[in-house]
């Protein structure tokens, strides 16, 4: 985790940055989720891994660029995979029972849940638990498949105005993701309240050979994209030659 300053009219403004543990983003990010934000993921749905990393990551020492912090995750979309978890602990070199017992978990099973656990239910759980990272995995996806209506709609508006404000309260980093259709690659699917109250906005697409990282909102940088491989480049593996043709992709 670390904090920077810049001046704007005289004053100076200091923002903290914590890793997302993935490289790429990172890079993306200039230095990683900056707390205070709601970062909107959308687009292929392979961004569940990073959410998985994240809720791991969050675990990491401050000077290793971690949260040093409990996450709490509103599941919508039944993201959770233990595997995965204890895969990403050993690789940050934590211990997966450490982890585990800091990722505090409410499972939604249709809107409705959703609702009552953000409305009435999130001040609560950062009280109990000094959460520095939230994770909403699928948060607008059980509205939409249950019939987008004016309640619903109404719904989603005021959950993304309850996220923002507890997010700038508490200087949270906040990840929200959704798994519909996109509705063009500038605009995520998932209302306007819901959209315009996400400061970062990142499109994620896969292609044979890369996972591409589109950041098309953010208050402090403009539009660019950053890729990674999809493969692991170890001795004794041939990976194909198109994975050295392609950096075109990742230009910003």
């Amino acid at each position: 985790m670390k904090s920077h300053g810049h001046f704007e009219t005289a004053d100076i403004l200091e923002y903290t940055i914590s890793g997302t543990g993935v490289s790429t983003l990172d890079k993306l990010l200039g230095g990683g989720y900056e707390h205070g934000l709601m970062h909107l993921f959308y687009g292929d749905s392979i961004f569940k891994d990073d959410l998985l990393r994240a809720a791991v990551w969050a675990q990491v020492p401050k000077e290793r660029g971690g949260f040093e912090s409990p996450v709490i995750v509103i599941d919508s979309s039944n993201m959770i995979d233990t595997g995965k978890l204890n895969d990403y602990a050993s690789e940050y070199e934590l211990e997966i029972e450490t982890v585990l017992d800091n990722i505090f978990i409410s499972r939604a099973f249709n809107s409705s849940q959703t609702y009552d656990l953000v409305i009435n239910h999130l001040d609560d759980f950062l009280e109990r638990f000094p959460a520095k990272l939230l994770i909403l995995p699928g948060l607008p996806d059980l509205f939409a498949g249950e019939g987008y209506d004016a309640e619903r709609s109404q719904q989603v508006t005021h959950m993304a105005s309850k996220l923002l404000s507890m997010t700038l309260t508490n200087e949270l980093v906040t990840l929200i993701s959704t798994h519909q259709p996109v509705g063009s690659y500038n605009q995520p699917c998932v209302g306007q309240a819901l959209s315009s109250c996400a400061q970062v906005h990142i499109h994620v697409e896969q292609t044979p050979m890369r996972i591409l990282y589109s950041m098309l909102k953010h208050p402090s940088f403009p539009p660019r994209t950053e890729g990674r491989s999809k493969f692991s480049p170890r001795y004794g593996v041939t990976l194909p030659l198109q994975h050295y043709f392609d950096e075109d992709l990742t230009s910003t």
